[in-house]
């Protein structure tokens, strides 16, 4: 459980519950652990918690979202992000 505790990881938040923070931990780990933190989510959750993660985020950069595609073998259409409008720069609203 080393990898909960890594500021890394989780530098903004004092406690993270393994269960209760599934998603976010995943995600975290997806984007900015290392093979050990890797390892030790899917040990924790299963590929296949760890996979659905990766589908339905909008937490990843698109680097990792990519690497973790590739990975896992999915379909590149799966992996796509669709841009929120929400999320657009100010420079796009004009």
């Amino acid at each position: 459980m080393q990898t909960l505790t890594k500021k890394s990881l989780f530098w903004d938040v004092a406690k993270v519950d393994p269960r209760k923070n599934e998603k976010f931990i995943i995600e975290r780990i997806l984007n900015y652990g290392d093979e050990a933190d890797f390892r030790w989510a899917r040990e924790s959750y299963g590929d296949k918690i760890v996979k659905e993660t990766l589908l339905k985020s909008q937490a990843l950069d698109n680097k990792s979202l990519s690497f973790w595609c590739q990975y896992f073998n999915l379909d590149q259409n799966k992996c796509l992000k669709n841009q929120s409008t929400k999320k657009q720069g100010w420079f796009w609203k004009r």
